[in-house]
């Protein structure tokens, strides 16, 4: 039996349509902090979090509570019923400039932890997830490509944060799906504890992203934030471990749109 937390959410909802399993999230009124468990379960896939940045700076308390004790209580819950954890982490750990981040790796340290008493888990560090079924979230930080070809299905110029020069590393949500398959089943062979980067080892700057979407559209530059100027994954591990390369890149998605 599986669990799929935050199963509504954009990588959450794209696992659970994968496998046949349990959900569990905040939009059907299920508080991952209260939630009483009523099953026991095989693997957990624990995509649950509150994970706008904005959110995390305004109410980090709120944030943290969401973040960490809702890692908890499934680990907790693992611990009592022997269910092995897939854990949705971030790349946002390489930097640690916002309360989210700090977070996302509170909750690796609690698995670390849990791993000793017994819980067998596998945190995910997830680059650039885009693909189908993406939101905008509600102020900044939204993925820049979902803001993009919103801008320009309205008709639009693209928002481009400072230079647009700062480059990310961009992985297909189906491809995220298959990583954590594939880390399930390595749990079962696993001997201790992993952090796996899950992104393609490419990276785009900003206006390249732009550029692939639509040249011609126009472009307004935004003020500069405190943010990585560069991103990419290492995806040894990834390969070596679970067997898992990334098989979709942006610039085909976008041509297939």
């Amino acid at each position: 039996m599986i669990l799929v937390t935050g199963h509504k959410g954009f990588i959450g909802s794209h696992i659970y349509d994968a496998v046949e399993a349990d959900g569990l999230d905040l939009k059907d009124g299920d508080d991952i902090r209260t939630f009483e468990f009523e099953k026991d379960y095989d693997v957990i896939f624990h995509c649950a979090a509150q994970a706008s940045i904005p959110k995390s700076i305004e109410n980090p308390v709120e944030s943290l509570t969401h973040n960490v004790i809702g890692t908890l209580r499934i680990l907790e819950h693992a611990r009592k019923t022997g269910a092995k954890v897939v854990f949705s982490s971030s790349s946002s750990i390489y930097d640690l400039k916002s309360p989210y981040a700090l977070q996302k790796q509170m909750c690796e340290d609690l698995l670390r932890y849990y791993w000793i008493r017994g819980v067998k888990s596998i945190a995910l560090r997830y680059f650039n997830v885009f693909g189908e079924g993406q939101e905008i979230a509600n102020g900044g930080y939204s993925l820049v490509l979902s803001v993009f070809l919103d801008q320009l299905k309205r008709g639009r110029p693209f928002t481009i944060v400072g230079d647009g020069k700062q480059r990310r590393d961009f992985v297909y949500v189906g491809d995220v799906v298959e990583a954590n398959l594939k880390a399930a089943r390595f749990l079962d062979k696993a001997k201790e504890f992993e952090i796996i980067d899950i992104g393609t080892g490419i990276n785009y700057s900003i206006n390249e992203v732009a550029d692939m979407i639509d040249k011609d559209n126009p472009r307004v530059n935004l003020p500069p934030r405190d943010e990585p100027f560069e991103n990419w994954a290492n995806i040894n591990k990834a390969q070596q471990l679970l067997a898992w390369e990334p098989k979709k890149d942006l610039p085909s998605w976008l041509a297939s749109l």
